[in-house]
């Protein structure tokens, strides 16, 4: 029987997606967000979502008549940015593993499973006919995936010495019931053209918490049971630096004293819990509300810089560019492009 081979390498722009119908052989619909498709390799809908800047997805439901090659095709090293490819894959009888870069794994899973690929890796995957085949694909870029609690694991993962541990450069968890029922109502949605955003967004969303939850499992296994009571404190500590986000925030011992908590104990299990420590948490936050304000106010760079709290405009945009990846006074400019 003829395998189609069908290979992608990003989720997160039109033309891909565009590519992605000539390969199936598919129709582009509603604003080319979903391919239809009905041929004979199989008929199905494969719909996609922007859920948030640097955080796109695909959902697929299909049912094949044909094998397909399913390969998620490495990105030129310069241009991953550190990013990933997130697969749930909701239909283990008919979507198996099959290669990672030049390793043959012939991987048959027997149940449900999230696949982590960083972008940097080719990861081959064979969609099997006269099955359904239900699959999730999310396309996380770097920024996004740091801003996440549960992130420490999976950097410990990919940085610890992965490939010279003999281990391959994916990371494979269990899907739970939970995330399950989430991932059945996001390939519901699929035959829903007026699904609404907000709730897809906090289904997916939900989706990458839960596999982070459980990526980090391991990690929470290696402190005590006191993270359940600490939780809360922690919480309070994040809001302290959330109010403080346009001024200099208090010092890590008045923070710690505000939540009755030693400030050793507030640093350990403010990484544990947001995977960053806790200034380096509240700079990107800081930076975070920074962007947002340039792009939707008419600010200068020294004007933003003076609202955030800067006394030197230098140092203020040293800081954007190491947590935003570029620098303020490109915004603007791009900003001012698309407005001309």
């Amino acid at each position: 029987m003829k395998s189609y081979s069908i290979c992608v390498s990003s989720t997160d722009r039109e033309e891909e997606f565009k590519q992605l119908a000539l390969e199936t052989g598919g129709e582009l619909e509603e604003g080319h967000t979903l391919i239809r498709f009905s041929n004979d390799m199989g008929r199905g809908k494969i719909r996609t979502w922007h859920l948030d800047a640097g955080l796109y997805m695909r959902v697929w439901d299909l049912y094949l008549l044909r094998p397909i090659d399913f390969i998620k095709e490495a990105l030129p090293v310069h241009i991953t940015n550190n990013g990933f490819s997130l697969l749930c894959i909701h239909t283990p009888e008919s979507v198996e593993l099959r290669s990672i870069n030049q390793h043959q794994q012939f991987n048959k899973v027997r149940d449900r499973r999230f696949v982590l690929v960083p972008d940097a890796v080719t990861a081959g995957f064979q969609l099997n006919p006269a099955l359904p085949v239900q699959l999730i694909e999310f396309s996380i870029s770097g920024y996004w995936i740091r801003q996440q609690p549960g992130y420490l694991r999976i950097a410990r993962y990919f940085n610890d010495g992965v490939l010279d541990e003999g281990n391959m450069p994916v990371l494979i968890e269990t899907i739970q019931s939970k995330t399950g029922q989430l991932a059945a109502r996001l390939i519901d949605s699929v035959d829903d053209p007026k699904a609404d955003a907000t709730a897809v967004f906090a289904q997916g969303s939900g989706t990458i918490r839960d596999f982070l939850t459980a990526a980090s499992r391991e990690e929470l296994g290696k402190t005590s049971n006191n993270i359940d009571l600490y939780y809360e404190k922690i919480k309070e500590a994040e809001s302290i630096l959330l109010e403080h986000l346009q001024k200099t925030p208090p010092r890590m011992g008045m923070i710690a004293k505000m939540v009755a908590l030693s400030e050793s104990t507030l640093k350990r299990y403010f990484k544990l819990i947001y995977g960053k420590s806790l200034y380096d948490y509240y700079l990107n936050k800081k930076m975070d509300l920074a962007r947002t304000i340039l792009l939707q106010k008419p600010y200068s760079v020294n004007e933003i810089a003076e609202l955030m709290g800067y006394e030197k405009v230098s140092h203020f945009i040293e800081i954007f560019k190491k947590h935003q990846g570029c620098s303020p006074g490109s915004i603007n400019k791009k900003k001012q492009l698309e407005n001309a």
